[in-house]
């Protein structure tokens, strides 16, 4: 087969697709992968092709400014005005390449328009939860409730106008429920009973990723209670909560490794703890199999991944579907939760000594890894997607 693949500039909404590349590619099926330049190599050594995007595209990532900051609105008005300018340089491109099927990221990747424009099967991938609804009231998708709102439906009505297709409603376009969906997570832990089974394939976390190896200077951790920090790889900018973190853990009977990005001053944290390391960057899964506790802001595939490996977690959610996920972390015993803005270094230490002491929260974790674990495989992806397109084709999707 030949595969159109279509995302745009977010790391989390990459990375999980990219052994999901390599396994398509593995089983001899082509690639075309259309994204930010920013990605380009990474979805070329998963090999796929990448498509370069337009002008356009790039005017948009540079040029977007929000109306307002209403967290749900404000990625509805994102996701809209993306598909926008993503949907006309696609069109461009489709006169001239064929495809038998397209992949759609379900946030940045404009299924349903696709769906009704390109004539071409469309399966959408879920780089967070898969969802039967969208996580408002249904009062808070009614014109007129915010101004933001309202502006998305202008954007949508234009966009349906121009395309002459018939006009969802924004909770459509926004869960994005394909014919057929990937799922980057186990069935138990996405958890939602409303969706139609058959059509949503759970793949579990992409944990092949290609990393940088531990230095032996990393791995003075081995053989301690390891606590590892990140919040991600673009929300970072948090110097006064990394210094807290180690004031916290200062002379404890931890080994403390913090993972600070690249928008903080490494020169703030000089002379630092025999039993605390601060770098830019640790490669993730590494970490993962050697922590005692994951102290993370709960994005998707981070809380995923740590599952994945059994590791118990404090979750400080902060954008997005964070706090969506942190609030699974605790339903399903797997860790705590706080707020960011009332942490501090006694009781940050508390929450961890707890975490480390509960027995029953290990279990739960163990037991979610093997769910993870063989929730799903990749391999003979191409035989299950090929079979959905033959199906589409047919009038029969499956």
């Amino acid at each position: 087969m030949r595969i159109l693949f279509l995302n745009a500039n977010m790391q989390g909404h990459i990375n999980p697709t990219l052994s999901l590349v390599a396994q398509l590619k593995e089983e001899h099926h082509d690639v075309v992968y259309y994204c930010s330049p920013d990605f380009k190599q990474m979805v070329e050594e998963a090999g796929a092709k990448y498509l370069e995007q337009g002008e356009s595209i790039a005017g948009f990532f540079t040029g977007y400014r929000p109306t307002d900051r209403h967290p749900f609105f404000m990625l509805m008005e994102y996701m809209l005005l993306y598909d926008e300018v993503m949907i006309e340089d696609i069109q461009k491109h489709l006169k001239h390449e064929k495809y038998d099927l397209i992949l759609c990221d379900s946030i940045f990747g404009g299924a349903y328009f696709i769906k009704k424009l390109s004539g071409i099967p469309v399966a959408c991938s879920h780089s967070s939860f898969a969802m039967s609804k969208a996580p408002v009231p249904e009062r808070m998708l009614v014109r007129g409730f915010h101004p933001q709102l309202d502006y998305c439906y202008e954007i949508l009505t234009r966009i349906c106008t121009k395309y002459q297709i018939p006009q969802p409603g924004l909770e459509e376009i926004f869960v994005s429920q394909g014919d057929l969906n990937l799922v980057y997570t186990s069935k138990e832990f996405n958890q939602d009973p409303a969706l139609a089974e058959g059509k949503y394939l759970y793949l579990g976390p992409s944990i092949d990723r290609k990393e940088k190896e531990l230095s032996a200077s990393d791995k003075t951790f081995e053989g301690k209670k390891m606590v590892y920090i990140s919040l991600g790889s673009v929300n970072t900018a948090f110097p006064d909560f990394y210094r807290m973190c180690v004031e916290a853990f200062d002379k404890t009977e931890y080994y403390v490794c913090i993972s600070i990005g690249n928008k903080c001053d490494m020169s703030q944290f000089d002379n630092l703890p025999e039993n605390i390391q601060v770098k830019t960057f640790y490669p993730q899964l590494e970490m993962l199999k050697h922590a005692a506790v994951f102290v993370t802001h709960a994005g998707f595939n981070s809380v995923n991944e740590a599952l994945y490996f059994g590791v118990p977690m404090l979750a400080l959610p902060l954008v997005n579907d964070q706090p969506m996920v942190a609030k699974r972390i605790t339903s399903l015993g797997v860790g705590r939760t706080a707020d960011m803005k009332e942490i501090n270094a006694q009781n940050l230490k508390e929450m961890i000594d707890l975490i480390v002491k509960n027995d029953t929260m290990k279990s739960s974790c163990r037991e979610i890894s093997n769910q993870m674990r063989t929730c799903g495989t990749r391999k003979n992806i191409g035989e299950r997607l090929e079979a959905f397109v033959k199906g589409a084709q047919n009038g029969t999707e499956k």
